[in-house]
């Protein structure tokens, strides 16, 4: 699991975190780039790094969208 250690009092927000970190390293096929994705501030989601807003569903689907995006090439 790539959130080993983080742990968060909300079980549901983890669980949620860790789905999208999952999607993520499928789509880059790499542990270490999905790493560094999910902890870089990002444009296309206001600036913010992906893991900071997967703690909700709203800031998950954000998550999501932008990864669906790259994986099919598409404009974020």
């Amino acid at each position: 699991n790539i959130w080993r250690g983080k742990m968060t009092a909300d079980h549901e927000s983890e669980a949620r975190c860790r789905e999208v970190a999952d999607l993520a390293e499928d789509i880059f096929e790499s542990r270490t780039v999905a790493l560094d994705w999910m902890a870089a501030p990002n444009p296309a989601l206001g600036g913010l790094a992906p893991q900071h807003l997967c703690g909700t569903e709203a800031g998950a689907q954000q998550v999501r969208r932008v990864l669906r995006a790259l994986e099919s090439g598409g404009v974020v």
